[in-house]
């Protein structure tokens, strides 16, 4: 009885993990963001689980990297910390930004925008 409860605890947590990277996978991609004011951005979601983004607003703009985490229909944003950011880095919004997954579209609801998944590339050829 003792050897049964490990086996059914991995088989549990290998499931888990192998439906959570497929979902990942799903939304790994590049994106443009649409709807915001006078607002310009770009984000390259990885399969890995690491993200890069870029802002726009004006004369202000910002560049992050760190990782995403996705809990049901939210993805979180994690920024890597930066030693040359400074505070009207843009960069820094994207630290703990939360984004709704909806169909087609990764939502900001602070600023209705909408983050537009790019065409496959691949796909296209």
């Amino acid at each position: 009885m003792k050897r049964i409860i490990p086996f059914f605890l991995c088989l549990f947590l290998s499931a888990c993990a192998s439906s959570s990277e497929a979902l990942n996978k799903d939304l790994a991609g590049h994106y443009y963001l649409q709807g915001a004011m006078e607002m310009g951005s770009e984000l390259l979601l990885r399969d890995n689980g690491n993200f890069e983004a870029i802002m726009a607003f004006g004369s202000a703009n910002g560049y992050a990297k760190g990782n995403w985490t996705q809990a049901g229909q939210r993805l979180t944003l994690h920024r890597q910390a930066s030693d040359t950011a400074s505070e009207e880095d843009l960069g820094q919004l994207f630290d703990g930004m939360v984004l709704h997954i909806r169909p087609n579209c990764l939502a900001i609801e602070e600023m209705d925008g909408c983050y537009i998944k790019a065409p496959n590339r691949q796909a296209a050829e």
